[in-house]
């Protein structure tokens, strides 16, 4: 079976996006790409994750660019689909945090630790399907 990909326009990926409770973050430090599992949610037009101030990801890519994947595979059909949001991750206040990004799902267990939103410069997806 042979996969088809089709571009998906921005509307589509912000709505696939809020389909899912978890992303991958990349970025760029100083031993080269980083990549990490984080939980997010959506609110206000960007992407918000939660991480420890301490952690890599907290302290190498706090006000940096990075890149956000969300991928869904759904075997018994043959289809799948992958969203890319690339932009820059700012630390937020948890003073300045939406409501709904507090109470954000998250699979680790412990304090909140910061609150870091992702202002989307692009966002891109793909969706594949089994060619009939």
């Amino acid at each position: 079976m042979t996969a088809v990909p089709a571009v998906l326009p921005a509307y589509d990926c912000w709505t696939l996006l809020e389909t899912e409770d978890i992303a991958r973050i990349a970025w760029g430090g100083p031993d080269g790409v980083s990549v990490v599992p984080v939980s997010y949610t959506i609110t206000d037009g960007a992407l918000w994750f939660r991480t420890q101030p301490a952690s890599a990801l907290g302290r190498q890519c706090a006000g940096g660019r990075v890149v956000v994947e969300v991928d869904h595979v759904d075997r018994d059909a043959h289809t799948a689909w992958s969203v890319l949001v690339a932009g820059t991750a700012e630390p937020v206040d948890v003073a300045d945090v939406p409501d709904d990004v507090m109470q954000m799902r998250v699979w680790p267990v412990g304090s909140p630790g910061m609150f870091v939103r992702v202002e989307p410069a692009e966002v891109s997806g793909r969706r594949l399907s089994a060619a009939t």
